[in-house]
């Protein structure tokens, strides 16, 4: 195995639910002097794929997957279900992205949007043969793409497995038209995790199956391209009111106890509050989105900046001409008329476009027949919950909300932009 000389492990968490001032200790992280930009998958070039897929396979050759596997289920019990999960898998996630430099400095982790892939996932370019692979076969192991290749050794020797949860496709998931609910909605970071956790991360586990319904899921490519994205949503919430969000936590941590900012990361000796500001310490980058929307500066390296610049776009249109009572009950930043742009999943980017291919792509046109047919998103299996150690109430109370936001969207004839 190849070392970089980076400290592994991960974290406990937590802080206040209010205005917050900087951790004592964390005015210390320095600045990044370089901070990269994380994109889209479906926005990479050719090259910038290539890159990514070559180290990916290298980080593979030195084991770095299974380990991160075997670490990912050692800790499972305290990092899901609680205030732990999203500063623990950004921290996570970060030491990847560090290996994958360590091979190649071009290297940066995309974001896999699976929001606008929601009424047929399994069409999503990120499952063609030349990307991330699709399906597994009868035996559930999968022969193409990135990993079809691999053989892992955690827990015991095998393929890389996948088994889509409805045979040969996947079950809608959660739209970008939720996840704009869930960043509009929560103003604790306890009702932003749950939002996110509980909806499109256990979701695209569940539905993938195979290796990614395990605690050993990091061994499987998809994982990292997912949780970049959770924590995109997670820092782009963040990113609304940095004096505010940066260090707010609120919730439980994995012992039951108020979450605290100053609990240690698992495994180190360094306190949670130095993953949670994007620009300083380790934490050297920042996404696409987020540049954007602040003038292309980077986001959260000063946290009283809040540039944030209007992108109007079709989507958003479509979703702001919704019912008053809608917008107020579901979107109230739509309704008050304060919305941020990282507060608005509504983006225009299209499950057709392939991901590592130069070019310009148009977009398709919904489909009209689908107007006020908008799919309830798929529910978490109670084995799922048991092994994410989630609360059984807080799961069922956001899929009561999903189902209600379809609801309310179909009643309106609403047309998702998304549904082809």
């Amino acid at each position: 195995m190849k070392f970089f000389g980076y400290v592994f492990g991960l974290a406990l968490l937590s802080v206040q639910a209010n205005a917050m001032p900087t951790p004592a200790g964390a005015e210390s992280l320095a600045a990044c002097s370089d901070v990269v930009v994380r994109k889209e998958l479906r926005s990479l070039s050719t090259s910038e794929w290539s890159a990514y897929k070559a180290a990916a396979q290298a980080a593979y050759n030195d084991k770095w997957i299974d380990w991160f596997g075997f670490l990912h289920n050692r800790i499972a019990m305290t990092i899901h279900g609680n205030a732990m999960f999203l500063v623990y898998h950004r921290a996570l996630t970060r030491d990847y992205e560090k290996i994958l430099r360590g091979y190649d400095s071009s290297v940066v982790v995309p974001y896999w949007n699976a929001m606008v892939d929601y009424q047929h996932p399994e069409t999503s370019p990120l499952f063609s043969a030349d990307n991330m692979g699709g399906n597994g076969g009868s035996d559930g192991c999968v022969t193409d793409g990135i990993a079809g290749s691999w053989k892992l050794v955690y827990p015991d020797a095998h393929c890389l497995r996948r088994k889509y949860s409805a045979g040969s496709t996947m079950p809608a998931w959660h739209s970008p038209e939720f996840l704009t609910h869930v960043l509009q909605s929560s103003t604790t970071y306890a009702a932003l995790r749950a939002g996110i956790e509980n909806s499109i991360h256990g979701a695209v586990h569940l539905a993938l199956g195979g290796d990614m319904d395990t605690m050993f899921s990091p061994e499987d490519p998809i994982f990292w391209v997912h949780h970049a994205n959770i924590d995109r949503l997670y820092a782009q919430w963040q990113a609304v009111n940095p004096d505010e969000r940066t260090y707010m936590i609120d919730g439980v941590a994995p012992d039951n106890s108020p979450a605290d900012v100053n609990m240690m990361l698992t495994g180190t000796t360094k306190p949670a509050y130095t993953v949670m500001r994007l620009g300083y310490g380790d934490m050297c980058y920042t996404y696409d989105t987020i540049k954007a929307a602040n003038g292309n500066a980077d986001a959260l390296t000063k946290r009283n900046t809040r540039k944030c610049i209007k992108r109007p776009n079709p989507e958003t249109e479509a979703i702001k001409k919704l019912p008053p009572q809608v917008l107020q009950q579901f979107y109230p930043s739509f309704s008050n008329g304060t919305v941020n742009p990282l507060e608005n999943e509504m983006t225009s980017i299209t499950p057709s476009t392939p991901i590592g291919s130069n070019g310009t792509f148009t977009a398709p046109k919904p489909n009209e027949a689908l107007r006020g047919k908008m799919p309830v998103p798929m529910k978490l299996t109670e084995d799922w919950i048991k092994m994410q150690k989630a609360c059984v109430e807080e799961v069922r109370d956001l899929e009561d909300r999903a189902a209600k936001m379809v609801e309310a969207l179909n009643k309106a004839n609403y047309l998702s932009p998304y549904l082809y």
